[in-house]
C-alpha cells in the first residue's frame, strides 16, 4: 500500500472532502479514515488472480482507494485468521483485516465473539440485492454476504436424451430404465457425488434438521431409507457401479461419451463448455428439488483498522458490473439476485439460475460420508 504523505491542511480536507462524497455514493456513511482497504482472500488460484487483475484495479481506478490482498491459497489458515480477529477485539486493539472473504462457517464462529459488522441496506446499499435466505448467509448468522457461489446441476448429452429429467426422482427412474449411463463421483473425493449423495438423504429427511449448527448424531437414523435408496441403484451405474475419484474424472466420462448423463458442479460444467472439453451436445440443468451448493462470503470485522474502505469495497463488489465479472472469470453465480444481472449473463446460466438445496453442517458430512462408503459403496449386489 503507498505510503502516508504529509500533506498541507488544506489538502487534507479537500482529501476527506471527496472521500464522504465517495461513501455517499457507494451509501456508505463516513466512517474511518479512508486510507486504503487491506483484504484477507481464500481460495484457489483462480480466485487469486481475479482480485489481482481485474477486481483490485477496476476498484482502485474507479474509487482512487488503495487495495492490499492478503491471499489464504486453499483457505489455508482461515481459523488462524478467526482467532487473530478475536484476539485483536478482546483486547481492544483495532485489526488489519478490513475484510475477509471466506467460508460462511468461519464466519458463524467468530459471531458469537462480536467481532463482524452487521451487514444491512443502510451501511451497505446494494446489499438489498442479496436474498438473506440463502443457505451461506443464514449459516453465518446473517453477518456474511455472498458474493460468488455456485451449485451442482446436472449434466447430460443431449445427442442421447433428449427429454432429460427435471426431478430428482426423475433421474433415479432414469438411470434404472438405463443402465450403466449414469455415474456420479465417490462422496468423499468431490462435491458433486456428495450433492447426489445429499439430496437422497433429504428425501426422508428434513434437510433443515441438518444444514444447522447444532448436532444430533442419532438423527442419521432417518437416513436409512436414502441409503438403502442408493444402494439399490448400483448395479444400474455405470460398469456395475464405479464411482470415480472427483468431480474432473466424471467429467471426462462424459467427454468420451463413456456416460450420458452425472451430477457436476456449475461452474466446472460452464467453464469445460467453454473450453470445449467437453462436446457441445453437453447440457446443465438445475433439477427440483435442486442439488446442494455453496457461497463464499464476505465479513467486516467490527474493528477493522479500515472499515469504511472495507464497507465501500463490499458494495461496490455487490454492483451488476463487478458481479459480471466475478460470474465470467469463474463460470459460478453471483451473490446478487440474478434479476440485477445483465441480460446476457442471465441467458447464459438460464438452466441452472436457481436457488441450491442447503449443504448439512460438517458433522454431518462427514457421518454421510462414512455411511455412504460402508453401506453403498461397501456392499455387495
Amino acid at each position: 500500500m503507498r505510503k502516508r504523505l504529509r500533506i498541507v491542511h488544506w489538502t487534507t480536507v479537500l482529501i476527506a472532502v471527496v472521500f464522504v462524497f465517495a461513501l455517499g455514493w457507494y451509501g456508505i456513511p463516513a466512517r474511518g479514515q479512508m486510507a486504503g482497504v487491506t483484504l484477507y482472500i481464500s481460495g484457489d488460484t483462480n480466485i487469486q488472480e481475479m482480485f489481482d487483475k481485474d477486481l483490485l484495479p477496476l476498484f482502485e481506478r474507479e474509487t482512487s482507494v488503495k487495495t492490499k490482498m492478503v491471499f489464504l491459497e486453499h483457505g489455508q489458515g482461515a481459523e488462524a485468521i478467526v482467532a487473530k480477529i478475536i484476539a485483536a477485539k478482546r483486547t481492544g486493539q483495532q485489526t488489519d483485516v478490513d475484510l475477509y472473504e471466506t467460508q460462511p462457517t468461519f464466519i458463524a464462529a467468530g459471531a458469537s465473539e462480536g467481532i463482524w459488522t452487521k451487514i444491512t441496506k443502510d451501511n451497505v446499499a446494494n446489499a438489498s440485492k442479496v436474498d438473506y435466505n440463502r443457505p451461506e448467509v443464514l449459516v453465518s448468522n446473517g453477518f456474511g454476504i455472498p458474493y460468488r457461489g455456485s451449485s451442482v446441476v446436472l449434466a447430460y448429452n443431449s445427442k442421447y436424451v433428449k427429454t432429460p429429467p427435471r426431478t430428482y426422482d426423475e433421474i433415479l427412474a432414469w438411470i434404472k430404465q438405463n443402465p450403466g449411463k449414469f455415474t456420479y463421483c465417490d462422496p468423499q473425493t468431490c462435491g458433486s457425488g456428495a450433492a447426489f449423495l445429499y439430496v437422497a438423504l433429504y428425501k426422508y429427511a428434513k434437510a433443515e434438521d441438518f444444514s444447522g449448527l447444532t448436532y444430533d448424531q442419532a438423527k442419521t437414523a432417518a437416513w436409512e431409507p436414502a441409503l438403502q435408496l442408493l444402494r439399490s441403484l448400483k448395479p444400474n451405474i455405470y460398469n456395475n457401479g464405479f464411482y470415480p475419484n472427483g468431480n474432473v474424472a466424471v467429467l471426462q466420462l462424459l467427454g468420451r461419451e463413456n456416460i450420458y448423463m452425472a451430477p457436476v458442479w456449475s461452474d466446472q460444467g460452464v467453464s469445460y463448455l467453454d473450453q470445449g472439453l467437453l462436446p457441445k451436445d453437453i447440457k446443465l440443468v438445475q433439477v427440483t428439488p435442486p442439488f446442494t451448493g455453496g457461497d463464499s462470503a464476505i465479513a467486516i470485522p467490527v474493528h477493522a483498522e479500515h472499515q469504511a474502505s472495507g464497507l465501500m469495497f463490499l458494495n461496490w463488489l455487490l454492483t451488476s458490473k463487478a458481479q459480471t465479472i466475478v460470474v465470467n472469470k469463474l463460470a459460478g453465480y453471483p451473490g446478487i439476485d440474478w434479476k440485477y444481472m445483465p441480460k446476457d449473463v442471465r441467458d447464459k446460466f438460464a438452466g441452472i439460475a436457481q436457488n441450491f438445496s442447503p449443504l448439512p453442517n460438517a458433522k454431518y458430512q462427514a457421518d454421510a460420508k462414512r455411511l455412504w462408503q460402508e453401506k453403498v459403496a461397501g456392499s455387495g449386489q
